[in-house]
């Protein structure tokens, strides 16, 4: 049960980060050297993982395999303990936003930044 639900999350994990990118599935497929089948298995929780594909994946989002893994763990404390948001790493907090208020989120934290360097 336990690798399953690990494998559940590396795979909303991989969703959520192609997602961030904008990229296709077959997108994702390309940049990591595997098929989109793989990829859309992966995600839906119906296959694991290989070293290689991790290796792969680290490479097209850019980060280390690790933080693939602290992603997906993340969504498990999401799923755990939902109504326990401050514990929740803040990308999730974000993502969970809707579009335009990240937008606007965005912006004030620009004109708060650029305040805060005059």
């Amino acid at each position: 049960m336990l690798l399953y639900n690990l494998s559940m999350n590396i795979g909303k994990a991989i969703r959520f980060l192609r997602k961030e990118k904008g990229w296709t599935q077959q997108q994702l497929a390309d940049f990591a050297c595997t098929s989109k089948g793989n990829i859309s298995n992966l995600e839906n929780g119906h296959q694991g993982y290989s070293p290689s594909l991790l290796d792969g994946l680290s490479i097209a989002f850019s980060c280390p395999i690790s933080s693939i893994f602290l992603l997906a763990e993340s969504f498990d404390k999401l799923e755990k303990n939902s109504n326990k948001l401050e514990e929740l790493p803040i990308e999730i907090l974000f993502a969970r936003l809707p579009l335009d208020i990240q937008k606007k989120f965005i912006a004030l934290f620009i004109e708060i930044i650029k305040s805060s360097a005059d």
